[in-house]
Order: structure tokens, then sequence, then C-alpha cells
């Protein structure tokens, strides 16, 4: 029982170590993984895995409803997956950042090949 104890011991220390003063950081992350859970968001992603698009062309390429399609990319951008852009009446959707795209892309590798 006193070697269960010390395994319990270490491994609550190396994760303090781990995540110590990223209480934070990790709420951000979790809110980011939920958001990506949904099979319409994923593949979102997968249409924007190539650059930058309209929300017309998503809606084109998803096969997701405009007013549905609207409230997915609302929440990707409120939870920082997504960053968008206006020219005149149109909305431009884009990936926030390379990262994103790199877990994109190994998700996508464990489960798509």
């Amino acid at each position: 029982m006193n070697t269960f104890v010390s395994k319990n011991e270490i491994l609550k220390c190396e994760l303090e170590q781990l995540f110590g003063e990223q209480e934070e950081n990790i709420e951000t992350a979790g809110q980011c993984l939920k958001v990506l859970s949904h099979p319409g968001r994923l593949r979102i992603m997968c249409a924007l895995r190539g650059g930058e698009q309209t929300v017309q062309n998503l809606e084109y390429y998803t096969g997701i409803r405009q007013t549905t399609l609207s409230q997915h990319l609302s929440l990707l951008k409120s939870r920082g997956v997504l960053v968008s852009r206006r020219e005149t009446t149109y909305s431009f959707y884009r990936i926030a950042n390379d990262q994103i795209t790199e877990l994109f892309d190994l998700i996508k590798e464990i489960f798509c090949t």
C-alpha cells in the first residue's frame, strides 16, 4: 500500500509541475477541443484547411444550411479557432493559426486514414 501512495504522490507532483499555473490555459484548451467535437464543425475545418473561404462557399462545400453554418462559425470564432473579415457584403473565414491547422491535420490523420 505504501508503494501505491508514493506512486500517487509522484503522479500528483508531476501533474502540478506540468499544469501548476495553467488553469486558465487548460480551460481554454478544453473549450477549443469541445467546440471541435461536432461533425459539422469538423466539416467546416476541413473546408478551411486550404485557406480562407466565404460563408457561401462553406455552405456549398459542407452542405450545412446558412443559418446553422452561421451559428457554427460564430461558435468557432468565439473560441478562437477561426477569425473572420468582411469585404463589402461577404464574410470570409479562416483558421486562426497554424497550430490549430496542425491539430486538425493530426485529427484527420488519426481518424480519416
